[in-house]
């Protein structure tokens, strides 16, 4: 049985992958109506709130996905990697609610159910990437002051 949060970010996945597709749609509250009837209370918040912290955030998050990259191009990723990159991403730079550990596993999770073993292998090394360089950052900034 999976865990609510896990759920959740099914969920806010699903919601990105919409956004993405049909930009011009109001496809999060579409796709939350299309939740109502398979998700509890609970994992329609937290799904809801993921997806809207991602969505607020995608520039930035997008920037710093880029940094952490190294070779590659966010847009050449596909869509379900690329929006579970933003979704564990924004937990980890904007939400923070979680240790980074967990998020980073739920991530990998998610990727595994949607696409394949390299892929999450994939996901994996990226995300710890940007754990590490966001990690860095405080310290870098102190040591300029």
């Amino acid at each position: 049985m999976q865990t609510l949060r896990r759920q959740a970010r099914g969920y806010a996945l699903q919601l990105l992958y919409q956004a993405e597709l049909d930009p011009a749609s109001d496809a999060p509250a579409r796709e939350q109506t299309e939740l109502s009837g398979r998700a509890s209370k609970k994992a329609r918040a937290f799904a809801t709130e993921l997806a809207e912290a991602t969505l607020a955030h995608r520039d930035a998050l997008d920037a710093a996905l880029t940094r952490a990259l190294e070779q590659w191009k966010l847009s050449r990723l596909s869509v379900v990697v690329r929006n579970v990159l933003r979704l564990a991403a924004a937990e980890l730079l904007v939400i923070g609610t979680e240790p980074p550990a967990v998020i980073i596993d739920e991530a990998v999770e998610l990727t595994r159910a949607y696409m394949d073993e390299d892929s999450a292998r994939f996901v994996n090394s990226v995300l710890d990437r940007l754990r590490r360089d966001a990690a860095a950052q405080p310290a870098q900034a102190a040591s300029s002051s």
